[in-house]
């Protein structure tokens, strides 16, 4: 999936929301914000080209990411007031691509996104298959990254990241991503990010999906 739908780097005090896993109560609202943070992405403006149903049908998809991220991976949020503002959810080492019995399970949710996506699925599944097949197994993975389109660039998104990248220099792993936002590029190199290959079009004249790796950290960073 994508990484993207984050506030630029800018140099203010950090927001008051709290920061910490995601409630599974929680979850719809959060599809909900990675949904419309993401809505306006290049990607899903060209695997989901029906500008009036697009951020529904990614509310969808981002219900299914979510269900799994839960059980499989680590979702961290940013709330304030209750409210979830921002959210990251990853997968540590060795848990994405999802396999057979993991799909088996999100079958429902799989048909009804099939349903709703109608004629765009045939690109949807090839985006999947693209990003999962170069998703390093020693690698933490940025599954999805976004910030409620109201209140970015107050800085939530790099809060998110800082937790994140703490925990996994922490314990001397890598982390890789995609965004198919190319004006991302900049905003994960900053934060030690590499371009791990050549960009993968998703489309002749399309939009291009931008793989980013980080490496461990150095012992006693």
């Amino acid at each position: 999936m994508d990484a993207g739908g984050r506030p630029p780097v800018t140099q203010r005090a950090d927001p008051p929301d709290a920061v910490g896993p995601l409630a599974p109560g929680d979850r719809r609202q959060a599809a909900a914000v990675l949904a419309a943070a993401l809505a306006d992405d290049p990607g899903y403006r060209h695997l989901f080209p029906v500008t009036a149903r697009r951020e529904r049908e990614l509310r969808e998809v981002y219900r299914m990411t979510l269900a799994d991220g839960l059980r499989h991976g680590q979702v961290l949020a940013t709330t304030l007031d209750g409210e979830v503002t921002g959210v990251l959810a990853l997968y540590p080492p060795g848990t994405y691509p999802m396999g057979v019995g993991r799909w088996a399970r999100q079958a429902g949710r799989i048909l009804r996104i099939a349903s709703r996506t109608r004629e765009h699925s045939p690109g949807i599944i090839r985006f999947g298959d693209l990003t999962s097949r170069g998703v390093p197994a020693d690698s933490w993975y940025v599954e999805a990254f976004g910030v409620r389109p109201d209140l970015q660039r107050a800085g939530r998104g790099s809060v998110l990241l800082r937790r994140f990248l703490a925990e996994v220099d922490a314990h001397g792993a890598r982390s890789y991503l995609e965004t198919t936002n190319e004006e991302n590029v900049g905003y994960y190199a900053d934060r030690g990010y590499t371009e791990a290959h050549q960009p993968v079009p998703l489309a002749p004249r399309g939009p291009h999906i931008y793989p980013m790796s980080r490496p461990a950290a150095a012992p006693g960073r």
